[in-house]
């Protein structure tokens, strides 16, 4: 049986957030903190933005505001090019990108911005202090590299700048647990269908005795918890992603991870909060693939167990760079797999620390 996680709640406190307010499906702002960041820049000026990325100014300086589904997904000084966010990723570089435009910003603080970095965790080794970003944005051509640090911090190097900050969910999403909390469930519920993955070439796949081709994808503190996604060749030699009832545990790999049509099957999750409560809310089982995809996890799928009438696997959600896990125990009838319709039964435990995450599996090591 996995063993509960107690995550200690962090808040995080350098912007005093709004009172949540009311909203329809999809709520207007990824996090309380964007939403006041808006009202300092002029919440009616990025209201009416359309969808995609547009640019502001603050004080001179661009800023970059992101908008997908009528959501506010982000707002940040614009310091990075496209090139090296695909270096840094899109959850540091988003990041940064808030975390120096919220300092600048005529926010009602409970702190000054020297406790609040002592507090958040943040040094800078050398060249500086965080308004060296906005001057390094300027200057092309510098090299950028992000390393990490026992897997708890990340280290940033720009030209001659460095900075340190840990690899914690609360602090990288600009959310604190209790939010994270309350936003989850309508995420998961709300994410968009996943984008179809790249079909592998031949060379990139191992046979198996029982004829499946796997594609490896890496594995996760246990090899039969990995990646992977399973083939076949289709008697037109086509390539076509296992869907079969013949075999579930394959056939779930592949929904995981968006290769093939789940129907209408629902996933009923069992989640566990901080304070060692739970609740319970519904979602389709497409929009597991779906969240992990836009926010930048990797999915990792193992058996349990299987007898006549059900498989029970574990899911994990990683997030690497914002060094988080969601945790997921699904039971899966067959007849469920079979018909593309019904209910599978699911346990969550969310945001659950990297660091933390080994002790899921004592039990399987012992």
């Amino acid at each position: 049986m996995i063993r509960r996680i107690l995550i200690s709640l962090i808040v995080l406190t350098g912007v005093t957030a709004p009172e949540h307010k009311a909203s329809g499906a999809v709520p207007p702002f990824r996090s309380d903190r964007l939403e006041a960041m808006a009202e300092a820049l002029g919440e009616a000026t990025i209201a009416v933005l359309p969808d995609g990325v547009h640019s502001l100014s603050w004080a001179g300086t661009p800023v970059s505001v992101v908008k997908n589904a009528g959501t506010v997904e982000h707002i940040g000084y614009a310091l990075f090019s496209e090139e090296q966010r695909s270096v840094i990723g899109t959850t540091i570089s988003r990041f940064l990108e808030r975390y120096s435009l919220e300092a600048d910003l005529p926010l009602q603080r409970e702190k000054t911005l020297e406790v609040q970095l002592l507090e958040d965790g943040i040094s800078f080794p050398r060249g500086g202090g965080l308004n060296s970003l906005v001057r390094l944005s300027g200057e092309p051509g510098l090299p950028l590299r992000l390393s990490q640090l026992g897997g708890r911090r990340h280290l940033l190097e720009w030209g001659d700048f460095a900075m340190v900050f840990p690899a914690d969910a609360e602090l990288l999403l600009g959310r604190s647990q209790a939010e994270n909390d309350r936003r989850l469930p309508e995420e998961l519920a709300n994410a968009a269908a996943p984008v179809m993955p790249l079909l592998p070439t031949a060379e990139e796949l191992t046979q198996r005795p029982d004829n499946l081709l796997e594609e490896e994808r890496g594995w996760y503190y246990i090899p039969r918890l990995n990646a992977n996604h399973f083939f076949v060749v289709s008697p037109d030699g086509a390539l076509r992603a296992v869907d079969t009832p013949a075999h579930p545990a394959e056939t779930m790999a592949n929904m995981l991870a968006g290769l093939v049509d789940t129907g209408a099957i629902t996933v009923q999750i069992k989640r566990s909060i901080y304070g060692m409560q739970q609740d319970y809310f519904s979602i389709p089982l497409r929009s597991l693939a779906g969240y992990a995809q836009q926010n930048g996890c990797v999915s990792y799928w193992g058996t349990i167990a299987m007898d006549e009438e059900l498989l029970e696997g574990e899911l994990i959600l990683r997030n690497e760079a914002a060094g988080f896990n969601h945790v997921l125990r699904l039971q899966v009838p067959y007849k469920v797999l079979a018909s593309k319709e019904g209910d599978i039964q699911a346990r969550l435990t969310p945001f659950v620390p990297t660091h933390s995450l080994k002790y899921l599996f004592e039990e399987t090591r012992q």
